[in-house]
């Protein structure tokens, strides 16, 4: 008897609980931002949300979100966004924006353009197949999706050169995984998403570029739901992932996106220090594409080794002292060279700031063009006393980018909470965790 009330008991806080974590969705007041689809999603949300109403993306203005949970924004590619996506923002400033948002399809790309955001490099190549899958609980509450329903697929063929296993599995998030869309989704380049405390990747999908490509994901208080098609177009799983992403991202408010990321859809970006030696293995690219990514010092020197496998090694090596120039081409950074310290490695600041208080006037200089070059956040002279004051105030909360950035941040949430960047991750990250 003992037992049959303990099991009773069990039930009933595992039932609670679910009640408990479904409400958090009914309880949610719930804005569309967008002027192609407002009926499909009142429609689908209605009865699901405690409010849900649609404001044109032409009229919308940023007090009109006030006494909504979260902002979905729907935002196509087309002809007008294109070009004002690289001037402005349905939303607003960036600076301004605290409202928990769910970026439908391609609004991730426009949004990350016009922000300067993650997300402005990718492929509209997204087809609504989700893929790896991580173990997280937007997958979990307030809806389990059954993993049960995933299928096994061929290998897409552009997956090939990066997975060698001929098939991989995939959860379909339509009925019908055969029929041609208009408009594919938005999938993001994902490579550097890990050394950012603000992003999380939550899964991936079949595309036409790579399978590191993100999907689904978070930076701050926006939620990347990258597959294009509306409600009514998606199957249960793919209706309940939506359903989820909405109620885990209400928990992010506090959050907010802090690397400054510009976009290569509105203008030249340089790129990732790894680009070289990944692009030269990849055999698809073309050398002169790879040529175009340095400056031609580098190239002369790259050019003179006998093969791509050779050129890929010496990326290897000595990329960690790229750095952009002012045309975006990747140059050796000779300040880097000189110190034989990268710039985005914690002894970068050892030796930088040593240097700093050198009798010798070289080092001197050279230090200081080092930090005004890659830590823009610190003390704006090069007093040896003020920076070292700055950096073991904000040490534990210091992260560095080479996105098209190629400098140091502080996360200010983790400041604020005074709890290390490296250890406030994920959901530790939520208003609410």
């Amino acid at each position: 008897m003992k037992t049959a009330q303990m099991f009773g008991v069990l039930i009933l806080c595992l039932v609670t609980t679910g009640f408990a974590r479904a409400a958090e969705l009914a309880d949610l007041k719930v804005l569309y931002v967008g002027s192609e689809r407002p009926a499909d999603y009142v429609n689908y949300l209605k009865g699901k949300v405690a409010l849900i109403e649609a404001i044109p993306r032409e009229s919308f203005k940023k007090s009109d979100a006030d006494r909504f949970d979260v902002v979905l924004l729907d935002w196509p590619q087309n002809g007008s966004a294109n070009g004002l996506r690289t001037v402005s923002s349905p939303l607003g400033k960036r600076e301004e924006w605290n409202k928990p948002t769910v970026l439908l399809g391609s609004a991730g790309l426009n949004l990350a353009v016009s922000w300067k955001l993650k997300g402005g490099a990718g492929c509209t190549c997204l087809d609504p197949l989700a893929y790896d899958l991580r173990q997280h609980e937007v997958f979990e509450r307030p809806f389990a999706i059954d993993r049960s329903k995933m299928i096994s697929i061929p290998t897409p063929a552009d997956f090939t050169h990066e997975l060698k296993e001929p098939n991989i599995k995939v959860l379909p998030l339509v009925a019908d995984i055969q029929k041609k869309r208009p408009m594919p989704g938005w999938c993001t380049y994902s490579l550097d998403f890990a050394k950012l405390p603000d992003v999380e990747f939550f899964c991936g999908g079949v595309n036409a570029k790579t399978p590191t490509a993100a999907a689904l994901w978070r930076q701050g208080n926006l939620l990347h739901f990258g597959f294009e098609e509306s409600p009514a177009e998606l199957n249960e799983p793919g209706q309940q992932l939506l359903l989820n992403s909405i109620a885990y991202i209400s928990r992010f408010s506090e959050d907010r996106p802090i690397a400054i990321t510009p976009s290569l859809f509105a203008g030249p970006v340089a790129r990732t220090r790894s680009a070289l030696g990944r692009w030269l293995r990849t055999p698809s690219y073309p050398l002169n594409l790879c040529k175009e990514l340095v400056t031609d010092d580098v190239w002369a020197t790259v050019s003179k080794l006998k093969d791509r496998d050779a050129m890929a090694a010496w990326a290897d090596e000595h990329s960690r002292f790229f750095s952009p120039n002012a045309s975006q081409l990747l140059a050796m950074d000779e300040d880097l060279v000189a110190i034989n310290v990268a710039f985005d490695q914690p002894e970068f600041f050892d030796k930088v700031l040593a240097d700093l208080r050198s009798a010798d006037d070289a080092k001197k200089a050279r230090a200081g063009r080092l930090l005004k070059r890659y830590v823009p956040a610190g003390p704006q002279n090069d007093s040896a006393d003020a920076w070292d004051i700055w950096w073991k105030e904000n040490k534990p909360f210091m992260f560095a980018s080479d996105a098209g950035d190629y400098r140091w941040y502080i996360d200010p949430l983790a400041k604020k909470r005074g709890v290390p960047a490296s250890e406030l991750r994920g959901p530790r990250r939520a208003d609410h965790p």
